[in-house]
């Protein structure tokens, strides 16, 4: 792995490239990136790698673009595609040479493919998050029956995922369903302001923030609710990670009409679709969960179903590994 951040992960040689840049800081800062591009090019002569596969269309992908690797794989991510090219003609520039330059695009979806495709005809693999089935799965789930209806999310708190729209939600839903109790998992730029809108709203008692927690303990707080949220206001949001280890836990998911988010479910069979940034309709779909007990359990065993057939990690990588072997043997 080659980065300008820092990093580790078992059984990797890791090269970082220290900048002096967390990955978090503005595209002007990030302009740094496109010095290194000789400094690539000698890595990976060094590496000699069978396949390079570069992730993020823009700053790693421009990079990649002006070191003169070729044959490499680029990865699109969300943000890259949809907000970059937004900013200005030369965003847009930049994004079509990086996109242009490399030998095949992955993208985690097919909504965010048909985004990339605005700037290249560049062909473009599927390759969707898979998820771990034997990790999240209802057999995790440990409540006993308290009466009590369970609503959470286990995302970042920041604006993009909609968590304020949720808090409003639970607000109206309370009103009508004295039961509700309400659990947040992660961190995020948003955190102090989302407590305080809790309280505000008059939540505190009713709601758990869990701050940042790891898979495991994710696949347990998602087979302990009653019904997942997922409101998400930005089409960035490309593809719904987060609702498919819902599903594969074995609960209802309620999501916004994303198209990263409705290609992680199936509307109507796993998930109830609502109006993004809709705190009523979203308060009115999860009463209505509230009153049925029967679709709930419909839409939660569809919705383990689901993710096993579509979206575990063993069909994932299938997939992505058929890819990179023909890539070898088409150059050797």
């Amino acid at each position: 792995m080659i980065s300008f951040t820092d990093g580790k992960l078992p059984g990797v040689v890791f090269h970082r490239i220290d900048l002096g840049l967390s990955g978090s800081e503005s595209d002007l800062a990030k302009l740094k990136y496109l010095t290194q591009g000789k400094r690539i090019r000698r890595l990976v002569k060094d590496i000699k790698p069978d396949v390079v596969n570069v992730h993020y269309a823009t700053s790693y992908g421009a990079v990649a673009a002006l070191s003169g690797i070729r044959g490499y794989v680029l990865s699109v991510w969300g943000a890259d595609v949809y907000d970059f090219p937004r900013k200005s003609p030369l965003h847009r520039l930049l994004l079509r040479y990086s996109l242009s330059r490399a030998k095949l695009l992955f993208s985690t979806s097919r909504a965010m493919a048909k985004e990339t495709r605005k700037y290249t005809r560049k062909a473009i693999k599927i390759t969707p998050f898979g998820v771990d089935t034997e990790l999240f799965t209802p057999d995790k789930r440990s409540r006993g029956d308290d009466k009590s209806f369970v609503i959470g999310t286990v995302k970042k708190l920041e604006p993009k995922y909609g968590i304020d729209v949720l808090l409003k939600a639970a607000a109206i839903l309370r009103e009508k369903l004295p039961e509700l109790r309400i659990v947040i998992a992660g961190n995020g730029v948003n955190e102090k302001e989302y407590h305080q809108m809790a309280e505000e709203l008059g939540l505190g008692d009713i709601i758990r923030w869990t701050g940042f927690i790891p898979q495991e303990e994710a696949a347990k707080l998602w087979a302990d609710l009653d019904a997942a949220v997922i409101p998400s206001v930005l089409e960035s949001e490309s593809f719904g990670v987060a609702a498919v280890e819902a599903e594969a836990s074995g609960v209802p998911v309620v999501i916004s009409d994303v198209q990263g988010l409705m290609e992680a479910t199936r509307p109507g069979y796993t998930s109830v679709v609502v109006p993004r940034k809709d705190p009523e309709k979203l308060a009115e779909a999860l009463l209505r969960l509230a009153e049925d007990e029967e679709l709930r359990r419909k839409l939660g065993r569809n919705g383990r179903r689901f993710a096993v057939r579509r979206y575990s990690l063993d069909v994932c990588f299938e997939g992505i590994e058929e890819k990179l072997e023909e890539i070898c043997r088409e150059r050797h």
